[in-house]
């Protein structure tokens, strides 16, 4: 049986739970308001608020930037007369943010974060205090304020009221709590551009004949190496329509002074990922497209060593460029620059998923480069056929031996950085700390990897070069063993130099001069690469009306504007004042435009070998003029801003800066235009291009040796090299 006395307590518990439930949730305290509620207020007062009492925030911004402190003040209006020292109080909550007391003992920070009066602040209506932004300013602070008015008779009476007042405050990148900001106009040219890639490759298939389940299996579970190559063609012009697009919103936000285009943040977002896609999913793996697809091809091979891990290189690039880039639907991409500097990558900087997602899309990104180089490594060592040395290899196929031994070499190092990078942000570790010179580590592992990247990008293309040329003129490339030495020199010198990103860090001086020496040093073989190319031309007839000759031509015309202004950078003097400055960002485009016109040289050249069809020659022609010319109107201005810094998403009339930043961003429109004409010509051409034939270009390496496209297995009987001029 249960006692009396436990029923009594029993019931006594449960009323006063009922109580609590019921009771109003605020409690006035003797020094300040405690537990804010916008319903109930504080129950020492009247259970609802007075229209007759005003409160007032005074101070906040419309919308804040990311830790600034802004001084606030609170007022409160109205109520009942006062009769005695105590007027009232007040408790301000905000959702995010720090909110800050001053040092003049009228107000104070309750155990839950919010302000409130102190038992001295009860003598007035109005009081001062600060509040901290938050580090992420893509987010929306709610504010919830509090006051009462009494009489100031130091009881709870009916003449006691109390006012609230909601507030809301967003951030300047705030979008509206939307998985995109359809306000904001810059966001509808990355979706166009999306929405429309994703149309470019239902169109493709919409025309490719029987085309079906069947099909669609076949190209997610192919090993052979000829689709993996059109795969990773497929998937580096859509991340390259993704990169061209947020170029284009850079330079509408650059056009005109004091624009308002686009916002501050997803400026820096489009600036970072503009450049990660461009150059990590883009142009790189552009080149594993031709490698994959031709070198087994040129080297009489049937496949690739390892097929199996040559699709599982495709799928974790594709993989990673798409977690990369999914950070702007996931509260913003990420905004530190393509360089991810520290600490702009830390949580306290950069709070977002952005760099998270982007260091995850990498981590697949060099998984699918560790896979690639070490199937073509074995692949180009061990399975040429017997009449091939390795002196008798193509030059795409050198060039592409000597790019995957740079990416073995370098890449693991970008990995150990974006795992360390991971460390800091989710685990709290301290690589990166600048207070332990964290921030100079990370400039030295990256740009180990970093500067050699350009090699990687660049060396496909030149390979290309020299395979178009010899064909086109009709002799063997000039300098043959010279150009292979000077491209051993030239690898081994562009991982020794990676400190001349670094002058202006206060390296040692000594490190610096050797940097210096090296970097002038590293421009030898690549002049002898030049000048042998062009020293093929000599006594030569060669057919200027050839689209591929034509898209070298111009290649070495913008490849010789990059590497001249290049030098200069290789001067300390030179380099402090330029390195953070628009002439960096014009030469860098002018080296990388090179090698877009090589690689679209090497497109227009094995395309009838992929496709069995020549691309439209008139439409190739407006291709070529209208990229070649806005590359140049595009970056050429750009070298005179030798004074503006690089990274700032407005400027205002007065620097002067305004004729540049509209020729470029006229030029930028141009370029873009070109590749949208090269799109539609390439699909166009699938089903209504000129029969190709099986060697339109009178070409002499093996892939032009089988039909266009090849079968299955490359060849009926293993080709047989003949003797090489050498």
């Amino acid at each position: 049986m249960i006692s009396t006395r436990f029923r009594f307590g029993l019931v006594a518990i449960v009323l006063l739970g009922l109580a609590i439930q019921f009771a109003p949730t605020g409690i006035a305290l003797p020094s300040g308001i405690g537990g804010s509620s916008t319903n109930n207020g504080c129950n020492c007062h009247s259970s609802t608020p007075s229209d007759t009492v005003d409160v007032d925030l005074i101070g906040l911004p419309n919308s804040f930037i990311a830790n600034q402190v802004y001084d606030i003040e609170i007022r409160i209006d109205g109520g009942p007369t006062v009769s005695g020292v105590n007027q009232g109080g007040f408790n301000l909550k905000s959702s995010a943010g720090q909110l800050l007391v001053l040092s003049d003992g009228m107000t104070q920070i309750l155990d839950g974060g919010d302000a409130a009066h102190t038992e001295d602040g009860n003598d007035q209506r109005t009081w001062n205090l600060q509040w901290k932004a938050p580090a992420d300013d893509s987010i929306s602070v709610d504010f919830t304020l509090l006051g009462n008015a009494v009489n100031g008779d130091d009881e709870a009476g009916p003449e006691d009221e109390w006012g609230v007042l909601e507030k809301e405050v967003a951030g300047q990148n705030f979008s509206g709590g939307a998985i995109v900001d359809t306000a904001n106009i810059a966001w509808w040219l990355i979706i166009i551009t999306i929405l429309s890639s994703v149309g470019v490759i239902a169109v493709a298939l919409f025309r490719k004949k029987d085309f079906g389940m069947n099909e669609v299996i076949h190209w997610l579970t192919t090993t052979n190496h000829k689709d993996i190559g059109l795969l990773y063609l497929w998937t580096t012009v859509l991340f390259s329509g993704i990169g061209l697009a947020l170029s284009v919103l850079i330079r509408l936000q650059l056009v005109v002074p004091d624009n308002t285009f686009m916002t501050g943040g997803l400026f820096n977002e489009a600036v970072t990922m503009h450049g990660a896609v461009m150059v990590l999913f883009a142009v790189s793996p552009m080149s594993f497209a031709f490698a994959n697809y031709i070198v087994p091809l040129q080297i009489g091979a049937r496949d690739m060593a390892f097929p199996r891990l040559n699709s599982l290189s495709f799928w974790c690039m594709l993989l990673g460029g798409l977690v990369a880039a999914s950070g702007f639907f996931f509260g913003g991409a990420a905004d530190a620059g393509w360089t991810f500097y520290s600490p702009l990558t830390s949580l306290e900087y950069s709070p977002g998923a952005g760099i998270s997602l982007a260091g995850a899309g990498l981590v697949l990104l060099i998984i699918s480069v560790t896979s690639s180089t070490i199937n073509f490594l074995v692949t180009i060592l061990r399975y040429r056929v017997p009449s091939m040395s390795l002196m008798e290899m193509p030059m795409f196929t050198w060039n592409m031996l000597f790019t995957v031994i740079l990416m073995l070499a370098v890449f693991p190092a970008l990995l150990s950085a974006v795992l360390m990078l991971v460390g800091d942000r989710v685990f709290g570790t301290l690589f990166f700390d600048p207070t332990i010179d964290g921030t100079t580590w990370w400039l030295h592992i990256f740009w180990f990897f970093g500067h050699p990247e350009v090699y990687i990008v660049l060396l496909p293309g030149l390979g290309m070069a020299m395979e178009i040329v010899p064909t086109m003129v009709k002799r063997t490339i000039y300098g043959r063993r010279i150009i292979i030495w000077s491209l051993v020199v030239a690898c081994i010198i562009s991982v020794l130099v990676w400190a001349h990103h670094m002058f202006i860090t206060g390296i040692n001086p000594t490190f610096r001069k050797l940097e210096t020496i090296g970097t002038e040093l590293v421009s030898v073989p690549f002049g002898l690469i030049y000048l042998s190319l062009v020293a093929t031309f000599h006594r030569s007839k060669p057919d200027f009306s050839k689209l591929p000759l034509a898209f070298v031509m111009g290649a070495i015309g913008i490849f010789l504007v990059g590497g001249i202004t290049g030098v200069y950078l290789s001067s300390v003097a030179m380099d402090v004042q330029l390195r953070g400055t628009y002439y960096i960002v014009a030469h860098f485009h002018f080296t990388l435009g090179s090698v877009a016109m090589m690689t679209l040289a090497g497109i227009y050249y094995w395309y009838p070998k992929m496709f069995g069809r020549l691309l439209d020659r008139k439409l190739g022609w407006w291709h070529f003029w209208l990229t070649f010319i806005g590359i140049n109107i595009t970056f050429i201005p750009l070298f005179g801003l030798w004074d503006m810094p690089r990274r700032i998403y407005v400027y205002q009339e007065a620097a002067g800066w305004s004729n540049q930043h509209l020729f470029s961003t006229i030029g930028s429109l141009i370029v873009f235009g070109a590749q949208c004409i090269f799109l539609w010509n390439f699909i166009r051409s699938l089903s209504k291009g000129e029969d190709a034939g099986d060697d339109p270009w009178g070409g002499s390496t093996f892939e032009w040796d089988t039909s266009s496209p090849p079968p299955p297995h490359n060849f009926d009987e293993p080709p047989t090299l003949k003797s090489r001029e050498t």
